[in-house]
């Protein structure tokens, strides 16, 4: 079985699956603990959170709360910066 914290990330995963950030940053934040020496878990913990603060500094540039970042996945091939 999974502890709190195994159960936490997953949940975390979850929720960055459906798009909900502050979500997934409330159980990445309990999960923490357990997970303070795995890379992965780091790594996607940090993006999230970097993520949710370019959207709130956004949203108080613009005052729009709604503003949509897509998400590009190249999976190692060359893309074109524009």
């Amino acid at each position: 079985m999974f502890n709190e914290s195994e159960k936490a990330y997953c949940r975390a995963l979850l929720a960055l699956k459906d798009k909900d950030y502050h979500v997934a940053a409330d159980c990445f934040e309990k999960a923490a603990p357990f997970f303070e020496n795995n890379v992965e878990f780091q790594l996607l913990m940090e993006t999230n959170r970097l993520l949710l603060l370019v959207k709130e500094n956004l949203a108080a540039m613009d005052a729009d709360d709604d503003i949509e970042i897509e998400e590009t996945i190249t999976y190692g091939q060359e893309t074109e910066l524009r």
